[in-house]
């Protein structure tokens, strides 16, 4: 009976001790991708940063190369298009609901 009794301890503390393993082996893991998930968070954002930084930059290009002038100047030189008369131009009504 007092063999029976030990035996029972044993495996129970053996149990405990495997249980007490795989716990800490998957916190390990859990842990392991939390920090790739926050790399690849830190990474994508200053992805997000540069590109903004690049749009911006590309925005402020095309607002200095292309004013209303020269689109008015390439209409009427290259594309040969003038300004309409006064019989052209319609104005629609739209009907209120």
């Amino acid at each position: 009976m007092k063999r029976m009794k030990e035996l029972n301890e044993t495996l129970f503390k053996a149990i405990c001790l495997c249980f007490s393993a795989c716990m800490l082996v998957l916190s390990l893991l859990t842990t392991i991708d939390a920090a790739a998930q926050r790399e690849q968070q830190d990474r994508l954002q200053r992805e997000i940063q540069a590109l903004s930084a690049e749009n911006e930059s590309l925005r402020s290009r095309v607002e200095a190369e292309l004013s209303l002038e020269e689109i008015e100047r390439y209409a009427r030189e290259e594309l040969g298009m003038q300004p309409c008369g006064p019989g052209q131009i319609v104005y629609l009504q739209a009907p209120l609901s």
